[in-house]
């Protein structure tokens, strides 16, 4: 088996979606214009949340989980200017995700000064849906209530556990495909999931290799991706502001 490079609890939270109650911040965070030759990365290390080289996007993309296609809008530079970012709670105990993320959509709001609406956008998507009757699905063993969990290889590796086809969906969208999934499978419940491929950039002539990512979800999930347009929800920025750089 692969070994994960990428490991993470998700929750998907939305700007909408928000507990409720006070918003935590970071109690430090600082933002330094990248090197040009930075290679763009995103890590929690410890307690800190820690980039390098990336984007006001990039980083709008972890905190609220979507594909970038899905922030429309606001100046060019968003998209194009690349940020080192050091955002520390200077708590004894490590955030959760919920929580890391909540802190970065607020560091989004107090530094870069967004402002901004969701609307409905028709956009280029892929569809999941079943491709038999019975698909190929293992419900989760894992608590009803609890959040789901997602292990990703760049490889050519998913794993999921807890998760609804929408969960599904929105890992493919984050981790392996090139424009946002939704979820068209009409199927209730949860699962726990692997789903193994070969990807293109490593597609050989070895006859043991897995299929392509296509063919993996049909054979191995008896589901499909299928390229459509779609209503979905889009993030439309009116207002930001290059942050004051420490």
């Amino acid at each position: 088996m692969h070994r994960f490079l990428l490991l993470w609890l998700v929750c998907g939270c939305l700007w909408g979606q928000q507990t409720q109650g006070p918003v935590a911040s970071f109690a430090v965070a600082t933002i330094k214009p990248s090197r040009a030759d930075a290679s763009p990365m995103t890590q929690i290390q410890g307690n800190r949340f820690v980039t390098k080289g990336t984007t006001f996007v990039d980083v709008f993309k972890y905190a609220f989980g979507v594909h970038p296609d899905q922030v429309v809008g606001g100046p060019e530079w968003l998209r194009t200017e690349r940020f080192d970012i050091v955002a520390d709670p200077e708590t004894e105990k490590r955030p959760s995700s919920d929580e890391m993320k909540a802190m970065m959509r607020q560091l989004l709001v107090e530094r870069f000064h967004v402002v901004m609406h969701q609307e409905q956008k028709v956009l280029s998507v892929y569809a999941v849906q079943k491709a038999v009757d019975a698909p190929k699905l293992k419900k989760s063993e894992g608590n009803d209530r609890g959040i789901p969990v997602v292990g990703y290889d760049p490889r050519g590796e998913l794993q999921v556990g807890n998760a609804t086809m929408a969960n599904f969906a929105g890992f493919l969208q984050r981790f392996v495909l090139d424009r946002p999934a939704v979820d068209q499978t009409g199927i209730e419940g949860k699962f726990d999931l692997v789903l193994r491929w070969t990807p293109d950039d490593v597609r050989g002539g070895d006859a043991g290799a897995e299929p392509g990512l296509f063919t993996a979800m049909k054979e191995q999930l008896g589901l499909r991706l299928q390229a459509t347009k779609a209503g979905v929800e889009v993030f439309v920025v009116d207002r930001a502001e290059r942050p004051e750089v420490d």
